[in-house]
């Protein structure tokens, strides 16, 4: 029998509880400071390749709506991306 123990992403404190689930991964909650977390976040950021493929279909020259409607994007985003991937002489 393994024994794995949960300490607090915060204040490292081993006083934890589980706390439900949250699009099925286990979130736990910390008693000593009362921030909940899980052990393995993950990142909500795009993957590099999806935004290669939104920027690659905008120099097709669509509308920035269409990109936004058919890759679920927000128009900042795209925006912001545009922006980055032209280098520092874009913002001059």
């Amino acid at each position: 029998m393994v024994i794995e123990y949960v300490t607090c992403r915060f204040c490292q404190s081993r006083n934890v509880i589980r706390h439900g689930r949250a699009e099925g991964v286990q979130r736990y909650r910390c008693h000593d400071c009362g921030r909940t977390f899980r052990t393995d976040p993950g990142s909500a950021a795009h993957p590099e390749r999806f935004r290669a493929q939104v920027l690659a279909a905008y120099q097709e020259r669509p509308s920035m709506r269409g990109i936004t409607r058919v890759f679920g994007v927000s128009r900042q985003t795209v925006s912001v991306w545009l922006k980055k991937s032209q280098g520092p002489a874009a913002a001059e």
